[in-house]
Protein backbone atom coordinates (compact mmCIF):
# COMPACT_ATOMS: atom_id res chain seq x y z
CA UNK A 1 0.00 0.00 0.00
CA UNK A 2 2.60 2.49 1.14
CA UNK A 3 4.68 1.86 -2.61
CA UNK A 4 0.48 2.44 -4.12
CA UNK A 5 0.88 5.93 -2.37
CA UNK A 6 4.43 6.89 -3.21
CA UNK A 7 3.45 6.32 -7.05
CA UNK A 8 0.66 8.25 -6.37
CA UNK A 9 2.33 10.90 -5.06
CA UNK A 10 5.04 11.13 -8.18
CA UNK A 11 2.56 10.98 -10.63
CA UNK A 12 -1.02 12.55 -9.77
CA UNK A 13 0.03 16.13 -9.17
CA UNK A 14 0.99 18.15 -12.71
CA UNK A 15 1.44 21.68 -12.88
CA UNK A 16 -0.99 22.91 -15.57
CA UNK A 17 -0.13 25.30 -18.40
CA UNK A 18 -1.84 26.87 -21.10
CA UNK A 19 -0.91 24.88 -24.62
CA UNK A 20 0.21 21.50 -24.89
CA UNK A 21 3.98 22.35 -25.40
CA UNK A 22 4.01 23.97 -21.39
CA UNK A 23 1.74 20.71 -20.33
CA UNK A 24 4.08 18.12 -22.01
CA UNK A 25 7.08 19.85 -20.54
CA UNK A 26 5.33 19.97 -17.17
CA UNK A 27 7.00 17.92 -14.59
CA UNK A 28 5.35 15.84 -11.78
CA UNK A 29 5.64 17.62 -8.21
CA UNK A 30 6.44 14.85 -4.84
CA UNK A 31 7.37 15.51 -1.53
CA UNK A 32 7.93 12.18 0.55
CA UNK A 33 7.86 13.67 3.24
CA UNK A 34 11.20 11.92 5.07
CA UNK A 35 15.45 11.64 4.55
CA UNK A 36 16.61 10.94 1.25
CA UNK A 37 18.18 8.15 3.16
CA UNK A 38 15.30 6.86 5.10
CA UNK A 39 13.03 6.82 1.42
CA UNK A 40 16.15 4.54 0.22
CA UNK A 41 15.06 2.05 3.19
CA UNK A 42 11.41 2.49 3.04
CA UNK A 43 11.55 0.88 -0.88
CA UNK A 44 11.74 -2.48 0.49
CA UNK A 45 14.11 -4.45 -1.54
CA UNK A 46 14.49 -1.80 -4.29
CA UNK A 47 17.48 -0.32 -2.94
CA UNK A 48 19.02 -3.04 -1.09
CA UNK A 49 22.18 -2.99 -2.27
CA UNK A 50 22.64 0.84 -2.86
CA UNK A 51 21.81 1.26 0.98
CA UNK A 52 24.49 -1.81 1.79
CA UNK A 53 27.14 0.79 0.73
CA UNK A 54 26.06 4.14 1.43
CA UNK A 55 26.17 2.54 5.37
CA UNK A 56 29.74 0.90 4.77
CA UNK A 57 31.20 4.32 3.07
CA UNK A 58 30.02 6.48 6.12
CA UNK A 59 27.42 8.30 3.94
CA UNK A 60 23.95 7.30 5.89
CA UNK A 61 24.10 11.05 7.48
CA UNK A 62 25.09 13.07 4.87
CA UNK A 63 21.80 11.86 3.07
CA UNK A 64 19.93 12.14 6.59
CA UNK A 65 20.82 15.46 7.32
CA UNK A 66 22.77 17.73 4.81
CA UNK A 67 20.65 19.51 1.83
CA UNK A 68 22.21 17.06 -0.72
CA UNK A 69 20.64 16.48 -4.57
CA UNK A 70 21.47 12.78 -5.11
CA UNK A 71 21.29 11.02 -8.56
CA UNK A 72 20.53 7.50 -7.15
CA UNK A 73 21.85 4.63 -9.14
CA UNK A 74 19.05 1.58 -8.88
CA UNK A 75 20.27 -2.09 -7.61
CA UNK A 76 20.44 -3.68 -11.18
CA UNK A 77 23.02 -0.74 -11.61
CA UNK A 78 24.83 -1.69 -9.25
CA UNK A 79 24.27 -5.37 -10.41
CA UNK A 80 25.50 -4.94 -13.73
CA UNK A 81 28.97 -3.27 -12.69
CA UNK A 82 29.24 -6.60 -10.59
CA UNK A 83 28.58 -8.56 -13.71
CA UNK A 84 31.57 -6.46 -15.40
CA UNK A 85 34.23 -7.06 -13.21
CA UNK A 86 33.80 -10.41 -12.84
CA UNK A 87 33.52 -11.02 -16.71
CA UNK A 88 36.99 -8.67 -16.88
CA UNK A 89 38.63 -11.18 -14.17
CA UNK A 90 37.58 -14.32 -16.30
CA UNK A 91 39.10 -12.49 -19.48
CA UNK A 92 42.18 -12.49 -17.46
CA UNK A 93 42.60 -15.59 -15.95
CA UNK A 94 40.96 -14.85 -12.40
CA UNK A 95 38.40 -16.39 -10.90
CA UNK A 96 34.71 -14.94 -11.66
CA UNK A 97 33.81 -15.19 -7.91
CA UNK A 98 33.60 -11.65 -6.83
CA UNK A 99 30.77 -10.34 -4.71
CA UNK A 100 30.20 -6.24 -3.23
CA UNK A 101 32.60 -7.16 -0.39
CA UNK A 102 35.61 -8.20 -2.66
CA UNK A 103 35.60 -4.25 -4.09
CA UNK A 104 37.45 -1.72 -1.62
CA UNK A 105 35.10 0.38 0.17
CA UNK A 106 37.45 3.21 -1.41
CA UNK A 107 36.35 2.09 -4.66
CA UNK A 108 32.41 2.52 -3.59
CA UNK A 109 32.83 5.68 -1.53
CA UNK A 110 34.81 7.58 -4.08
CA UNK A 111 32.63 6.23 -6.74
CA UNK A 112 29.45 6.61 -4.95
CA UNK A 113 30.09 10.32 -4.42
CA UNK A 114 29.88 11.31 -8.13
CA UNK A 115 25.98 10.79 -7.75
CA UNK A 116 26.03 13.32 -4.77
CA UNK A 117 25.74 16.74 -5.65
CA UNK A 118 26.42 19.74 -2.66
CA UNK A 119 22.68 21.57 -2.30
CA UNK A 120 19.63 21.53 -4.64
CA UNK A 121 19.72 20.96 -8.06
CA UNK A 122 16.04 20.89 -9.56
CA UNK A 123 15.51 19.93 -13.36
CA UNK A 124 14.58 23.53 -14.09
CA UNK A 125 17.96 24.47 -13.24
CA UNK A 126 19.21 22.88 -15.74
CA UNK A 127 18.11 23.94 -18.77
CA UNK A 128 20.99 25.49 -20.88
CA UNK A 129 22.35 24.06 -24.17
CA UNK A 130 25.41 22.86 -22.68
CA UNK A 131 23.54 22.21 -19.28
CA UNK A 132 25.98 23.27 -15.99
CA UNK A 133 28.79 21.81 -14.65
CA UNK A 134 28.46 20.09 -11.08
CA UNK A 135 30.53 19.42 -8.97
CA UNK A 136 30.23 16.28 -6.20
CA UNK A 137 30.97 15.96 -2.91
CA UNK A 138 34.71 14.49 -3.81
CA UNK A 139 34.64 17.87 -5.43
CA UNK A 140 34.41 15.46 -9.42
CA UNK A 141 33.18 17.27 -12.13
CA UNK A 142 29.48 16.03 -13.74
CA UNK A 143 27.39 17.72 -15.95
CA UNK A 144 23.43 17.83 -15.54
CA UNK A 145 21.36 19.08 -18.42
CA UNK A 146 17.58 18.82 -19.33
CA UNK A 147 16.83 17.40 -22.82
CA UNK A 148 13.86 16.33 -24.70
CA UNK A 149 13.56 12.35 -25.89
CA UNK A 150 12.06 11.70 -29.28
CA UNK A 151 8.79 10.22 -30.00
CA UNK A 152 6.61 9.05 -32.60
CA UNK A 153 9.64 10.57 -34.89
CA UNK A 154 9.28 13.86 -33.60
CA UNK A 155 12.55 14.93 -32.57
CA UNK A 156 12.81 16.25 -28.94
CA UNK A 157 9.12 15.43 -28.66
CA UNK A 158 8.72 13.29 -26.15
CA UNK A 159 9.16 13.12 -22.13
CA UNK A 160 12.21 15.05 -21.04
CA UNK A 161 14.78 13.65 -19.05
CA UNK A 162 18.07 15.06 -16.89
CA UNK A 163 21.07 13.90 -18.76
CA UNK A 164 23.57 13.51 -15.91
CA UNK A 165 27.62 13.21 -17.06
CA UNK A 166 30.80 11.76 -15.89
CA UNK A 167 32.68 14.71 -17.77
CA UNK A 168 35.75 11.92 -16.87
CA UNK A 169 38.17 15.08 -16.19
CA UNK A 170 37.72 16.60 -19.77
CA UNK A 171 36.00 19.49 -21.47
CA UNK A 172 34.91 17.71 -24.43
CA UNK A 173 31.45 16.13 -24.88
CA UNK A 174 32.98 13.09 -26.61
CA UNK A 175 34.50 11.97 -23.68
CA UNK A 176 31.95 11.98 -21.16
CA UNK A 177 29.77 9.06 -19.76
CA UNK A 178 26.17 10.04 -19.94
CA UNK A 179 23.43 8.71 -17.75
CA UNK A 180 19.70 9.57 -17.97
CA UNK A 181 16.77 10.07 -15.55
CA UNK A 182 13.68 8.13 -14.87
CA UNK A 183 12.25 10.16 -12.12
CA UNK A 184 13.10 13.39 -11.38
CA UNK A 185 12.46 16.62 -8.76
CA UNK A 186 11.36 13.83 -5.88
CA UNK A 187 12.40 16.14 -2.75
CA UNK A 188 13.07 15.29 0.71
CA UNK A 189 13.02 16.38 3.91
CA UNK A 190 16.55 17.19 3.46
CA UNK A 191 17.29 18.03 -0.70
CA UNK A 192 16.32 16.37 -3.71
CA UNK A 193 16.41 13.08 -5.62
CA UNK A 194 16.43 12.26 -9.37
CA UNK A 195 15.98 8.25 -10.01
CA UNK A 196 18.36 6.89 -12.57
CA UNK A 197 17.35 4.62 -15.41
CA UNK A 198 18.23 0.85 -14.50
CA UNK A 199 20.41 0.28 -18.01
CA UNK A 200 22.74 2.83 -16.13
CA UNK A 201 25.71 1.14 -14.89
CA UNK A 202 26.95 2.23 -11.85
CA UNK A 203 30.42 4.20 -11.81
CA UNK A 204 29.99 5.37 -15.15
CA UNK A 205 33.08 3.87 -17.36
CA UNK A 206 35.21 3.84 -13.44
CA UNK A 207 33.87 0.88 -12.04
CA UNK A 208 35.87 -1.84 -13.68
CA UNK A 209 38.87 -0.06 -13.48
CA UNK A 210 39.47 1.11 -10.30
CA UNK A 211 37.38 -1.96 -8.63
CA UNK A 212 39.76 -3.97 -10.55
CA UNK A 213 43.49 -2.31 -11.66
CA UNK A 214 44.45 -5.12 -13.46
CA UNK A 215 41.84 -4.63 -16.27
CA UNK A 216 43.41 -1.24 -16.96
CA UNK A 217 46.60 -3.12 -18.16
CA UNK A 218 47.68 -4.19 -21.86
CA UNK A 219 46.67 -7.06 -22.65
CA UNK A 220 49.06 -10.31 -22.61
CA UNK A 221 49.28 -13.64 -23.15
CA UNK A 222 48.84 -16.15 -26.30
CA UNK A 223 48.21 -14.11 -30.05
CA UNK A 224 46.05 -16.37 -30.69
CA UNK A 225 44.22 -17.20 -27.48
CA UNK A 226 45.51 -20.61 -26.29
CA UNK A 227 49.20 -21.72 -25.51
CA UNK A 228 51.12 -22.94 -28.63
CA UNK A 229 51.66 -26.92 -28.34
CA UNK A 230 55.17 -28.35 -27.74
CA UNK A 231 56.05 -30.65 -29.30
CA UNK A 232 55.05 -28.54 -32.70
CA UNK A 233 55.70 -25.58 -34.74
CA UNK A 234 55.76 -22.10 -33.24
CA UNK A 235 55.44 -19.65 -36.09
CA UNK A 236 57.70 -16.57 -35.18
CA UNK A 237 54.71 -13.96 -36.19
CA UNK A 238 52.59 -15.38 -33.49
CA UNK A 239 54.70 -14.02 -30.74
CA UNK A 240 52.64 -12.82 -27.43
CA UNK A 241 50.18 -10.00 -27.35
CA UNK A 242 51.78 -7.53 -25.53
CA UNK A 243 53.54 -4.06 -24.85
CA UNK A 244 57.49 -3.73 -25.42
CA UNK A 245 59.23 -5.27 -23.28
CA UNK A 246 56.34 -7.61 -22.03
CA UNK A 247 55.71 -9.92 -25.46
CA UNK A 248 58.64 -8.49 -27.37
CA UNK A 249 62.20 -6.31 -27.19
CA UNK A 250 63.01 -5.07 -30.56
CA UNK A 251 65.31 -2.14 -31.77
CA UNK A 252 64.13 -1.75 -34.97
CA UNK A 253 60.16 -0.76 -35.51
CA UNK A 254 60.80 0.44 -39.14
CA UNK A 255 60.03 -2.75 -41.05
CA UNK A 256 57.19 -3.56 -42.59
CA UNK A 257 53.63 -5.06 -40.69
CA UNK A 258 51.61 -6.34 -42.87
CA UNK A 259 50.62 -9.50 -40.24
CA UNK A 260 51.39 -7.76 -36.67
CA UNK A 261 51.47 -3.50 -36.18
CA UNK A 262 53.81 -4.09 -33.60
CA UNK A 263 57.37 -3.39 -33.86
CA UNK A 264 58.37 -6.64 -34.87
CA UNK A 265 58.19 -6.22 -38.54
CA UNK A 266 56.33 -9.12 -40.65
CA UNK A 267 56.14 -9.70 -44.23
CA UNK A 268 54.85 -12.49 -46.50
CA UNK A 269 56.82 -15.56 -46.41
CA UNK A 270 57.75 -17.52 -49.41
CA UNK A 271 58.62 -20.66 -47.00
CA UNK A 272 56.65 -23.55 -48.25
CA UNK A 273 53.73 -25.04 -46.20
CA UNK A 274 53.26 -21.80 -44.39
CA UNK A 275 49.05 -22.05 -43.62
CA UNK A 276 48.99 -24.63 -40.30
CA UNK A 277 48.18 -21.13 -38.13
CA UNK A 278 47.28 -17.81 -39.35
CA UNK A 279 51.01 -17.06 -38.65
CA UNK A 280 52.27 -19.44 -40.61
CA UNK A 281 51.99 -17.23 -44.01
CA UNK A 282 54.00 -14.21 -42.59
CA UNK A 283 57.98 -13.93 -41.11
CA UNK A 284 59.78 -11.92 -38.84
CA UNK A 285 62.22 -9.49 -40.28
CA UNK A 286 63.97 -6.16 -39.68
CA UNK A 287 66.05 -7.99 -36.59
CA UNK A 288 68.75 -6.24 -34.62
CA UNK A 289 71.37 -7.35 -32.05
CA UNK A 290 69.66 -8.23 -28.88
CA UNK A 291 65.77 -8.40 -29.83
CA UNK A 292 63.45 -10.95 -28.51
CA UNK A 293 59.92 -12.12 -28.93
CA UNK A 294 58.15 -14.10 -26.53
CA UNK A 295 55.49 -17.23 -26.61
CA UNK A 296 53.43 -18.60 -23.92
CA UNK A 297 53.52 -22.31 -24.59
CA UNK A 298 52.78 -25.94 -23.08
CA UNK A 299 54.89 -28.37 -23.20
CA UNK A 300 53.12 -31.75 -23.30
CA UNK A 301 56.39 -33.61 -21.50
CA UNK A 302 59.71 -32.67 -20.43
CA UNK A 303 63.40 -34.24 -22.17
CA UNK A 304 65.28 -33.17 -24.36
CA UNK A 305 63.91 -31.53 -27.83
CA UNK A 306 65.37 -30.87 -31.72
CA UNK A 307 65.22 -27.15 -32.31
CA UNK A 308 64.52 -26.45 -36.34
CA UNK A 309 65.03 -22.97 -37.00
CA UNK A 310 63.91 -21.74 -40.26
CA UNK A 311 65.47 -18.88 -41.26
CA UNK A 312 66.66 -16.50 -44.20
CA UNK A 313 69.35 -14.12 -44.38
CA UNK A 314 72.70 -12.92 -44.96
CA UNK A 315 74.46 -15.07 -42.12
CA UNK A 316 76.68 -14.89 -39.12
CA UNK A 317 73.39 -14.53 -36.66
CA UNK A 318 72.72 -16.66 -33.45
CA UNK A 319 69.56 -17.59 -31.52
CA UNK A 320 69.21 -19.52 -28.19
CA UNK A 321 65.48 -20.07 -26.31
CA UNK A 322 64.89 -19.19 -22.81
CA UNK A 323 61.98 -20.80 -20.89
CA UNK A 324 60.78 -18.66 -18.06
CA UNK A 325 63.87 -16.14 -18.81
CA UNK A 326 66.13 -19.30 -18.33
CA UNK A 327 68.42 -20.61 -20.96
CA UNK A 328 67.76 -24.11 -22.20
CA UNK A 329 68.85 -24.48 -25.66
CA UNK A 330 72.47 -24.44 -27.90
CA UNK A 331 73.75 -20.56 -29.25
CA UNK A 332 72.56 -21.77 -32.68
CA UNK A 333 74.49 -20.14 -35.56
CA UNK A 334 72.78 -18.79 -38.83
CA UNK A 335 74.20 -19.56 -41.54
CA UNK A 336 73.49 -17.35 -45.08
CA UNK A 337 71.19 -18.63 -47.51
CA UNK A 338 71.51 -16.63 -50.08
CA UNK A 339 68.74 -14.25 -49.87
CA UNK A 340 66.07 -12.72 -47.62
CA UNK A 341 63.06 -15.17 -48.62
CA UNK A 342 65.80 -18.05 -49.23
CA UNK A 343 64.65 -20.32 -46.18
CA UNK A 344 67.10 -22.77 -44.45
CA UNK A 345 66.91 -24.71 -41.23
CA UNK A 346 69.65 -24.33 -38.11
CA UNK A 347 69.78 -26.92 -36.19
CA UNK A 348 69.87 -27.33 -32.13
CA UNK A 349 68.98 -29.13 -29.16
CA UNK A 350 67.10 -27.68 -25.93
CA UNK A 351 66.19 -29.02 -22.56
CA UNK A 352 62.30 -28.21 -22.36
CA UNK A 353 60.34 -28.43 -19.19
CA UNK A 354 56.81 -29.87 -19.14
CA UNK A 355 53.81 -27.63 -18.39
CA UNK A 356 52.65 -23.51 -19.75
CA UNK A 357 55.90 -21.71 -19.98
CA UNK A 358 57.05 -18.18 -21.70
CA UNK A 359 59.26 -18.95 -24.16
CA UNK A 360 61.34 -16.33 -25.45
CA UNK A 361 63.53 -16.70 -29.17
CA UNK A 362 66.40 -14.66 -28.04
CA UNK A 363 68.16 -12.65 -31.45
CA UNK A 364 72.23 -12.25 -29.95
CA UNK A 365 72.72 -11.53 -33.17
CA UNK A 366 71.04 -10.62 -35.85
CA UNK A 367 71.05 -10.35 -39.72
CA UNK A 368 68.24 -12.66 -40.04
CA UNK A 369 64.57 -13.44 -40.89
CA UNK A 370 62.72 -16.02 -38.37
CA UNK A 371 59.72 -18.00 -40.21
CA UNK A 372 59.61 -20.69 -37.64
CA UNK A 373 60.50 -22.83 -34.46
CA UNK A 374 60.11 -26.20 -35.23
CA UNK A 375 60.11 -28.55 -31.73
CA UNK A 376 60.09 -31.79 -31.71
CA UNK A 377 61.23 -34.16 -28.82
CA UNK A 378 64.69 -36.43 -29.06
CA UNK A 379 64.21 -38.36 -25.59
Amino acid sequence: MKKILLLLAITGCFACKKGMQEYRNAKPVSDVGVSTYDFLKQQGTLYDSLVWIIDKVHLTDVLKNQKVTFFIPQDNSIETAMRNVNIARIRLGDPGNWTMDSIPLSVWDSLLRRYIIPGIVDADSLRYADGVDLVSLYEHGMNGKMSGTNASGAVGGGTEVVKFSDRNGSRFIKDWSTALTQNVDIKTKNGLMHILETRHIFGFTSFVGKAYPKSLEPIQGPYLGYPLEIPGIINAADYDEGPAEVAFHYNNGGGNHVYRPDAPGTENCSDGDTQTSPGGAYNIGWTSDGDWVRYTVDIKAAGQYKVDLRIAGNGGGIIYLMIDDVKVSDEIAIPGTGGWQSWKSAIGTATLPAGKHLMKVMIKKANLNLHRVILTKIN
